[in-house]
């Protein structure tokens, strides 16, 4: 069984010296300018347990350090070297494609909580005591109202954001005090002004807590080229 890190440019690259899953060797399989960086083995993880994942990440981010890197998610494998060859080979016009998309960029990701920390993001605050709505109706206008504030405050930081960045991807809130989880494709030479710009947004909105992680691989932004309909007898492999 094949385990698939990441498909990448540069095939003349020898690989970096990195073990992968359970500590087994990294290789690779070429289909002309492509590149799939594997591992084989016998009994691959069944569960992303957590120190699998960051094995995993850590290929990919390795990988990222010298050339462009489409990241494939946890749990991407194949059968074999012919069954990984016939992905390549039928899709090598969109991993290109896909590859040129995020050639030299890497992904930020910005989550926004409410906060009672001054701006810090140390601190999540606590729903304030309110009176109960008198009615159903009452109920539902201050949801309402509720919901305007939230998209208002989400958006003013949302957007300088993404003007700053080469594309963007918001994901729904996971939470009652999230108030916006959202990734941003940026250039490399662009990640210190967009974390000013982070800065500034966090002393515009006291109220808010800002948290900006990365750079990380770009999951967010290769998924839906990357994703393979299983078709012939060729396998599904795809961005996490």
């Amino acid at each position: 069984m094949i385990w698939v890190y990441g498909i990448c440019d540069r095939p003349d690259l020898p690989l970096p010296r990195r073990r992968g899953l359970a500590q087994a060797p990294l290789d690779s399989v070429r289909a002309d300018a492509l590149l799939a960086v594997i591992s084989r083995h016998v009994h691959p993880p069944s569960e992303p347990a957590l120190d699998s994942l960051w094995v995993h990440e850590r290929v990919v981010e390795r990988l990222m350090a010298e050339r462009a890197v489409l990241p494939m998610r946890f749990g991407s494998k194949v059968d074999d070297d012919e069954a990984l060859t016939a992905v390549l080979e039928v899709r090598q016009r969109a991993f290109l494609a896909a590859l040129d998309r995020v050639r030299g960029r890497v992904e930020l990701g910005v989550r926004v909580l409410r906060s009672s920390a001054g701006g810090n993001g140390s601190a999540v605050a606590a729903v304030p005591a309110v009176t109960p709505p008198a009615t159903g109706r009452d109920y539902l206008l201050g949801k309402l109202q509720e919901g305007k504030r939230v998209d208002k405050t989400a958006a003013a930081i949302h957007d300088p954001l993404a003007a700053l960045a080469v594309d963007s991807r918001r994901q729904p809130q996971r939470s009652a005090d999230e108030l916006l989880r959202a990734s941003y494709l940026v250039e490399r030479g662009g990640i210190a002004r967009f974390r000013s710009a982070v800065d500034r947004l966090q002393t515009a909105h006291p109220d808010a807590a800002i948290l900006c992680t990365g750079p990380w691989p770009t999951y967010s932004f290769v998924e839906d080229p990357t994703r393979l309909a299983a078709t012939a007898g060729t396998p599904t492999i795809g961005t996490r």
